[in-house]
């Protein structure tokens, strides 16, 4: 494990004198600051806050995320406000215009005028902080760029909607590209005599995973029978989905797919944020205490999203002192992963389904514009919110130049429709000849209380107050980890769950509720009936007994990577478990598996030998071993071996291609001296060894087979019923994929459509060969088809057309960019003066291990088939282990700098060591952070 220790080295040193002598010891007056205050920095620009209560503890954070991150505060506040036009010009006017249609503005603005007067103070005095520093200092270089030189002024408002817009990204569902495409299966089955529901629910969109491990095992034995009489698994009953509406969804999503964070969420979980923790208990470590390690996966820019701070505050209100260090998001005051003096916590994404899209039926004006929504027959009025959109006039070199744009219709955003019913949900597509339109419910557009929990969580003492602190947290659904120095292990699921009337009836009225649904009445959220302790949505929810938890499990260990946490799933059915109290218990319709299949069979095999380290859980965090290859590669191995009759199976190539396979123990490493490998040097990077090379050459040719593999599959298999243009995505293809493989004995290649997916034979095989023979063709085949793409010239800039095998390198191929909102000038790599470069002429990035679904996350795209296809843009954007030691033992690194000034070295200061999976220490003693000091900032109210 390689830590970060020595600070002679020479980064390191040349950065302490760097910020030495730009923050030099100064008293700076603090407008708003109740009391006397400090700012300390430590070698790596990490802040320690010490305030006299927790209000002063904000306005100095805020002026430390300023001070280190104001542009990337202000882009994060725009984006979620659809006003980033006014900044980055007319490219960014179709993002406002979804925004502002989402609201999530609107949303903010709700939740500030219900916030408690804790939390409102502490965001007052934060955005007082902001403000202070734009005051007093000259705006970052982006600006200049944009041709601007002033800012907004910095309101509470805006910390909340960064809030809102994490919590979307993280929960929201869009699920009209999943519906589109049963109304295409549907549509096609009908005319070419298939079942094109099944093809649907059972062979490309499963909601079963791949690997069946969970969070909580035994979870469901409290509850109720399963299998409550729903229609049969293999042929859901399900209403079809008309062409109107098909163009209606294919519509929706045309406009978002270009959309860096909206197309996204188009996509199931699996394609989207995700993070890892686990827990072992003391029972099985060496020390006798409990570890945790989290690592949260979002996307990998520059700066990186999260800012690590200490904060002290010494309140008199409380009867101890608030210490608590970890990871904020600039534009808000408090850590939302970290570590108190007491505990230390962890999240990982919840798949919760707390979207409901309709097909919502209106009464419509001569203008075309919806007054009325029509519900069980009875018309209720809509709202209408009226938008002004302006942009930044770039490239006319005058400053400041940002005038409104006229030119937007009243139903392409200019006018808002809200459907109150809809817990005041927008109208997304405007209604059609017929008067039915496309309109979403989230919970999240109304007032709720993130912020707040993580206020209770920094000062929390204990863990009943910290369950309290988490029914707070109302939606973006998070799996919370939670470990103290008593040798508790707990894990809770946040988040409000809304329960539908059908649901509730132990049946599903039309579509179910993770697709598009007839908003005309019997499938809405019930209203609320009873409100539990912390509830902020108006509906009926699950009760906080019904919601995934454990304390003290007697495994002592508990695990989570976005998977289904209890198991509602993995029968192929969501929707076939009992409520206790009558109803069905509908959590989410999909969850990951790959990741925790790995981390729960390496947490198994460490349990059963004892002892387990700080380094065992490191060791853990940088696994890149590929669970799908260890699955799904038998199948392959096996095919070879059969030597079915079709020359594909005699080709030599083949032949070496398999011999890499047979041998490999699934890792990933990059086999190349440029590579950034775990427990490297970042400074002076090593030479593969022979092992690394072969492992990274089976990596390559497993890439390219799973590939081609679900291209000729899948893929082929819909191109040839039609449905060329409604592929399922690449994880949902692939889990399709391993389910004919896995009942192959039973159905010969065919899936519960009835369709055929081992069609695209060699040349040389009969249509009327064995469908074993055919099937084992087909496995060789793709094998084929990757080598021959590997040599060819489109992989030229990494292979040279390279025919031998051992020239096809992992890191060649999976790369990163760490990209910067304004482009490549100012994104790692680049020509900005720091030690990092491309690859190679045409192979833009760093090299880096892992992989699809590796448990040190660095996934990409599945059906990659071109040089820079590879590439990953999202993993660990921060990666923690806490021993609860007397002292905890506290490791962490993030993939960039504490600060986003473009040209200091503060800009990458962790970036190197976060390449080769090291860590930093996280320093939670006061006194410590106090000797490391190497410049102070002192504030004082005027």
């Amino acid at each position: 494990m390689f830590i970060i220790t020595l600070r002679s080295r020479a980064l390191l040193f040349a950065f302490a004198c760097m910020l030495a002598g730009s923050v030099s010891a100064e008293t700076i007056t603090a407008p708003g600051l109740g009391s006397a205050g400090t700012i300390s920095y430590d070698a790596d620009g990490v802040p320690t806050i010490t305030a006299a209560t927790d209000v002063d503890a904000a306005w100095l954070m805020g002026y430390a995320h300023a001070r280190d991150r104001f542009f990337q505060m202000d882009q994060l506040r725009r984006v979620a406000s659809g006003t980033l036009a006014e900044l980055v010009g007319s490219a960014a006017l179709s993002s406002d215009i979804q925004f502002r249609t989402l609201g999530l503005r609107r949303a903010a603005v709700a939740s500030w005028q219900k916030q408690p007067d804790a939390l409102r103070g502490a965001l007052r005095a934060y955005a007082d902080g902001v403000n202070a520093w734009l005051a007093q200092n000259d705006l970052p270089l982006e600006y200049q760029a944009l041709e601007l030189t002033r800012a907004r002024r910095w309101s509470p408002v805006d910390s909340l909607v960064i809030g809102k817009l994490l919590a979307l990204q993280l929960s929201f569902d869009d699920e009209t590209s999943y519906t589109a495409r049963l109304g295409a299966y549907q549509q096609a089955g009908a005319v070419a005599g298939f079942n094109g529901a099944a093809l649907f629910f059972e062979d490309t969109h499963r909601s079963a995973p791949a690997d069946g491990r969970v969070s909580i095992p035994d979870w469901l034995n409290g509850f109720g029978a399963s299998a409550i009489g729903q229609q049969p698994k293999s042929e859901p009953v399900v209403p079809m989905v008309g062409a109107s509406r098909l163009s209606m969804l294919q519509q929706h999503v045309e406009r978002v797919q270009g959309n860096p964070i909206l197309a996204p969420l188009l996509h199931r979980r699996e394609n989207r944020a995700g993070s890892n923790w686990w827990m072992v208990a003391g029972e099985h470590t060496a020390s006798g205490r409990p570890i945790l390690a989290n690592d949260p996966h979002l996307s990998l820019g520059t700066p990186t999203l999260f800012h690590e701070a200490h904060i002290v505050s010494n309140d008199p209100a409380f009867a101890e002192p608030m210490n608590t260090v970890g990871l904020v998001t600039p534009g808000t005051p408090l850590p939302i992963l970290g570590c108190t003096s007491n505990f230390c916590w962890g999240l990982t994404t919840n798949t919760l389904d707390v979207t409901d899209w309709y097909f919502e039926q209106f009464i419509v004006n001569t203008y075309g514009l919806p007054t009325h929504s029509v519900h069980n027959g009875v018309a209720e009025p809509v709202l209408w919110v009226f938008q002004s959109y302006y942009v930044n006039q770039l490239g006319d070199g005058t400053a400041d130049n940002v005038i409104r744009d006229n030119s937007i219709g009243y139903t392409q955003g200019a006018i808002t429709v809200l459907v109150p019913r809809r817990n005041y949900g927008p109208m997304l597509v405007a209604p059609d000849a017929d008067g039915v339109g496309l309109t979403v419910q989230y919970a999240g557009w109304g007032p709720t209380f993130e912020l707040e929990a993580f206020r209770k969580i920094n000062r929390a003492t204990s863990l009943e107050e910290f369950r309290q602190a988490v029914l707070n947290f109302d939606v973006g659904s998070q799996n919370f980890a939670y470990v103290d120095k008593q040798g508790t292990i707990a894990y809770f699921t946040s988040a409000e769950a809304p329960i539908r009337e059908d649901l509730q009836q132990n049946t599903v009225v039309g579509l179910p509720p993770y697709l598009v649904r007839n908003g005309s009445g019997g499938n809405d959220w019930l209203p609320m009936s009873r409100q539990y302790q912390g509830q902020a949505l108006p509906y009926e929810v699950l009760s906080p007994e019904e919601m995934p938890f454990v304390v003290n499990p007697d495994s002592g260990y508990i695990a989570n990577a976005n998977n289904d946490p209890v198991g509602t799933t993995l029968d192929n059915n969501p929707l076939n478990e009992q409520r206790p109290e009558g109803g069905i218990y509908y959590l989410a319709q999909q969850g990951s598996s790959y990741r925790i299949g790995r981390i729960d069979r390496e947490l198994q095999t460490l349990i059963a030998r004892g002892d387990i380290t700080v380094q065992d859980m490191a060791n853990l965090q940088s696994n890149n071993q590929l669970l799908d290859a260890e699955l799904i590669l038998p199948y392959l191995l096996q095919a070879f071996d059969n030597a079915p009759a079709c020359s594909v199976a005699q080709d030599p190539r083949v032949a070496q291609a398999i011999g890499y396979l047979r041998d490999w123990d699934f890792s990933t490493p990059t086999g190349i001296q440029q590579g950034y490998d775990a427990g490297d040097n970042p400074f002076a990077l090593a030479a593969p060894s022979e092992a690394e090379i072969a492992s990274s050459v089976a990596a390559t040719l497993w890439a390219q087979f799973r590939s081609q593999v679900v291209r000729g599959t899948i893929d082929h298999t819909l191109t040839q019923v039609g449905l060329a243009n409604f592929r399922p995505g690449g994880n949902d293809a692939y889990t399709g994929l391993k389910q004919i493989l896995d009942t192959f004995a039973q159905r010969q290649g065919r899936g519960a459509s009835g369709l055929d997916f081992f069609t695209r034979v060699p040349a040389d095989v009969a249509a009327s060969a064995a469908p074993a023979t055919r099937r084992d063709c087909v496995l060789l085949d793709s094998l084929k088809r990757g080598l021959d793409r590997l040599a060819s010239d489109d992989f030229a800039p990494a292979f040279a057309n390279s025919t031998n095998l051992n020239d096809y390198r992992w890191g060649r191929l999976h790369r990163i960019v760490f990209a910067h909102p304004l482009g490549a000038p100012l994104s790692i790599p680049s020509n900005n003066g720091y030690p990092f470069t491309d690859l190679a002429p045409g192979l833009p990035g760093l090299a880096r291990p892992g992989g699809f679904q590796v448990v040190d996350a660095s996934s990409h795209d599945i059906r990659a088939d071109g040089v820079n296809n590879y590439m990953f843009s999202a993993g660990p954007i921060r990666r923690f282990i806490g021993e609860m030691t007397d002292t905890p033992t506290l490791l962490q690194i993030i993939p960039g700098g504490q600060d986003g000034n473009i040209g200091g070295p503060g800009y990458i200061s962790q970036l190197p060591f976060w390449l080769v999976n090291g860590y930093k220490p996280l320093v939670i003693d006061p006194a410590q952070s106090a000797a490391a000091a190497v410049a102070n900032l002192q504030f004082s109210p005027p």
